[in-house]
């Protein structure tokens, strides 16, 4: 495509043109530089065929043209030495030197090369998928594109560096995110580690090496195959749930490159090192804690102080090598950012002929905490407290305390209902435990149940007195039954658990756990708070409200969010709304309610309450 001179002809026509009528103005040295033709033809080296559409163009007089299909061209300018310059595609670029004489017109054929075409690198990303993360699915669910679930494979936790992709803060803070996000937010984050349930917070000591991959799922009913693997581990599929697939991904051989090998003495020191060894574990359950840091803190005779660190390995061994003995030395290890005490180590001199075994340390780290075990033992065709009814728990991998024989005296923990059928068992080692409850006149139960690190679990045991059913006879739908929950920490923090215990004793309140709102699905707040017997729902209009018959001239209910009172009882305008504009269920962890004034806890005792009080606590 030319840019200047589309058609050479009219071009020479206007300079004949223009030299004529200035010719009697001009000198004659320029009267004698006639514009002269220079007339080319563009032909492949090797084929000789003609190369249409190429860009020939002069530089210096800023002329262009394209090659016609024959792969011709033409231009007029002055006599002299001319560049040309060639473009083509499948050429590349040429140029070439030419000299134009004022006594005729310059005919060309010029033969070119074809060149290299020079193609932007081709970016091709081929990831590589370990048969481990496929065998667990971690693929196909990643491929299912759930809103609320976000998958982090190997490339993603390399480039998170170390600790973990997103720190266990961070985790944190996205998993309550998450929590809230969900129409389920009513239970605390779940973690499984190898589709285990991490008790004791292991996930906080992970290194990015040991992980091949990360799932954080908001709403993991909705991941297709996803439930059945989470309720394998002892969770709950309804719950937000992060799952760690660790270094079972890796190769034998990555395993042993990122092995790590403890050091060995030197043999050829003047004087003997002191040499400690011993291993990490947790305070609690004895886990040995791999990759912990061991610290020692070194005083020297004259009061200078130092410290040097070494890691432990996979199975939590650390040596120290190379300590002088002539010093003071106290050794201490850290964990998933807890830290143990510190264990003195004796150093004495010693000759190199006398050379002493290693002095053994074994070091703890406080990372586990006792679980608790609360519960309440009730009849199940009465719904009445069954007081003196037995309670065994074991651990469960030492092996089941049978339910149809109830507890026994080899049980780890034995205790005995109250009066009102309540019972609790505390400080208990992080795990899984066989309950096994039983009473002459109710019948018995047993079930195995988690306890989890620094959590209560709530335990309601339902027995049947009915005798059980003869072999062959079909088992009724009702039965002996253990529900057990664990305690959400916030209800814990603002006293839920304590006050629903003592309304257990005094009758004072009615109150709906996470589990029961979620049992319940209700689609409006009013719905939930209407299966409280005496309380009842009135709608003169669009706005509903709360009435407890069991009060005296009291027209509503007063209600209270997180502790914040925010429907006066007293003086509310229904017009603004009601309580079921408040909150959608799904944002409602937990509920009390109190029909009256005087079975009000004292912390909500106020004139504003004397019709009773609906305390309300939101995720």
């Amino acid at each position: 495509m030319s840019t200047k001179s589309r058609n050479p002809v009219p071009l020479r026509v206007a300079l004949l043109a223009l030299a004529a009528l200035a010719g009697s103005a001009l000198p004659r040295s320029a009267v004698s530089q006639q514009p002269v033709e220079i007339a080319g033809r563009l032909l492949d080296a090797g084929t000789r065929a003609p190369i249409a559409a190429a860009l020939v163009s002069i530089p210096a007089l800023d002329l262009s043209t394209l090659t016609n299909a024959n792969g011709a061209f033409h231009f007029v300018v002055s006599p002299g030495s001319h560049t040309l310059e060639i473009r083509h595609i499948g050429y590349g670029t040429r140029t070439t030197e030419v000299e134009a004489r004022a006594d005729g017109t310059l005919s060309l054929e010029l033969h070119i090369e074809p060149a290299a075409i020079e193609v932007a690198p081709l970016e091709v990303n081929v990831e590589w998928r370990p048969s481990y993360l496929e065998q667990v699915g971690f693929y196909e669910r990643r491929a299912h594109g759930n809103p609320r679930s976000r998958f982090y494979d190997p490339e993603d936790i390399r480039r998170g560096g170390d600790p973990l992709i997103v720190g266990w803060r961070n985790m944190s803070e996205r998993m309550l995110n998450l929590n809230r996000a969900t129409s389920f937010g009513l239970c605390r984050p779940q973690i499984l580690i190898d589709g285990r349930r991490d008790r004791i917070g292991f996930m906080t000591g992970l290194a990015h090496h040991r992980i091949g991959g990360v799932e954080v799922h908001g709403e993991p009913h909705k991941v297709p195959g996803l439930e059945p693997l989470i309720r394998a581990g002892g969770e709950d599929g309804f719950c937000p749930t992060v799952l760690i697939w660790t270094r079972q991904w890796l190769t034998a051989a990555e395993l042993e490159e990122r092995r790590i090998v403890l050091c060995e003495p030197d043999p050829g020191t003047d004087r003997a090192p002191l040499v400690v060894e011993g291993t990490v574990t947790d305070a609690l359950t004895g886990l040995l804690l791999p990759r912990a840091t061991v610290t020692a803190w070194i005083t020297e005779p004259g009061g200078r102080r130092r410290e040097k660190e070494t890691t432990a390995d996979d199975n939590g061994r650390f040596r120290f090598c190379d300590l002088d003995p002539r010093t003071d030395v106290s050794i201490w290890a850290r964990f998933a950012g807890l830290s143990g005490e510190l264990a003195p180590v004796s150093g004495e001199t010693a000759p190199v002929t006398a050379r002493t075994a290693p002095v053994m340390r074994d070091l703890v780290v406080p990372i586990a905490r006792h679980g608790h075990v609360a519960g309440r033992v009730l009849d199940l065709q009465r719904g009445e407290p069954v007081p003196g009814a037995e309670i065994g728990l074991t651990v469960a991998e030492a092996g089941p305390v049978p339910g149809d024989r109830g507890p026994s005296a080899e049980a780890g923990y034995l205790t005995t209902s109250d009066e009102h059928g309540l019972f609790a068992i505390p400080d208990l080692v992080p795990g899984d435990y066989r309950l096994a409850v039983s009473h002459p006149d109710a019948g018995v139960a047993g079930d195995t149940i988690p306890v989890p690190s620094g959590s209560t679990v709530d335990v309601r045991v339902e027995l049947d007195p009915a005798p059980p059913p003869a072999p062959g006879a079909a088992a009724s739908a009702a039965g002996p039954r253990i529900v057990a929950e664990r305690r959400h920490p916030r209800l814990t923090e603002v006293g839920f658990y304590e006050r629903r215990r003592e309304s257990a004793t005094r009758g004072r309140g009615h109150f709906f756990t996470p589990e029961r709102i979620r049992a319940l699905a209700p689609t409006r707040l009013t719905d939930l708070l209407t299966e409280v017997d005496g309380l009842r729902e009135v709608c003169p209009r669009q706005t509903c409200r709360l009435l407890s018959p069991s009060a005296r001239r009291c027209s509503h209910m007063s209600v209270h969010l997180n502790g914040t009172l925010v429907i006066d009882g007293r003086a509310w305008d229904f017009e603004q709304g009601g309580v079921d504009d408040l909150l959608a269920p799904h944002e409602i962890v937990a509920i009390e309610v109190y029909l009256r004034a005087v079975s009000l806890p004292g912390e909500f005792a106020a004139p504003s309450n004397r019709c009773g009080a609906i305390i309300i606590w939101s995720g």
